[in-house]
């Protein structure tokens, strides 16, 4: 018992590193990079406008405050760039952390802004590490349109240099219905702090696209 209560509170300073955004801050001085395509498939096949690209930048400001920039896509295929900061709350010695977000931009090609709250813990599976977290954003446009988000994610260490997540992605905009896509993936480092993501986006309600998605991932 003791042991996997080291190894916990241990994940909580680990997990920056190897993982994007999230309840855990990146840490002073520390920056992430993430940069992906999704391609979208239909009857079998891809054209250039079936491509989305997503950029995600993180920088540590203090060990409780993180600077950031997500551009790219949203679940629905609208557009989004926002800049934000994450500020951790409650108690940091712990395997659970909290965080708050507040992030300026625009949505849909419309300034907007986006706050935000999220939650993750380490865990344990027998030896292999582990976490689970919601991210929850709500995004507000300037004509008081709006957009609730949340993912819910589950990733696994199975080994020093791999990891398995499971994302169930899910929203709620003003103007359609509930939607939610089921996004596995697989993390791979090929090189000190730099990792490559090969993973699926399907559609279970409200969306049912499908799309194969590239990352690219860098600590420095």
């Amino acid at each position: 018992m003791l042991q996997a209560r080291i190894f916990l509170i241990l994940l909580g300073f680990v997990l920056p590193q190897i993982c994007v955004a999230g309840a855990w801050p990146r840490g002073e001085g520390n920056q992430f990079l993430s940069v992906s395509v999704e391609f979208e498939f239909e009857n079998g096949l891809t054209d250039g406008q079936d491509l989305f690209a997503g950029l995600f930048y993180e920088r540590g400001l203090a060990n409780d405050l993180t600077l950031g920039f997500d551009a790219g896509s949203d679940p629905t295929g609208s557009s989004k760039a926002f800049g934000f900061l994450r500020w951790s709350a409650g108690p940091q010695d712990g395997p659970s952390r909290l965080a708050f977000e507040f992030g300026v931009g625009a949505f849909d090609e419309r300034p907007a802004i986006r706050p935000g709250v999220s939650w993750g813990r380490g865990i344990t599976l027998g030896d292999i590490g582990g976490w689970i977290s919601v991210d929850t954003r709500y995004v507000l446009q300037d004509s008081f349109d709006s957009t609730l988000e949340s993912d819910f994610t589950f990733g696994l260490r199975p080994g020093p240099r791999g990891m398995v997540i499971f994302q169930l992605q899910t929203g709620l905009p003003d103007d359609d219905g509930f939607f939610a896509k089921i996004a596995p993936s697989y993390v791979h480092e090929f090189r000190p702090d730099r990792r490559i993501e090969i993973g699926l986006i399907s559609g279970i309600t409200g969306i049912d696209d499908f799309k194969v998605k590239l990352g690219l991932w860098r600590d420095f």
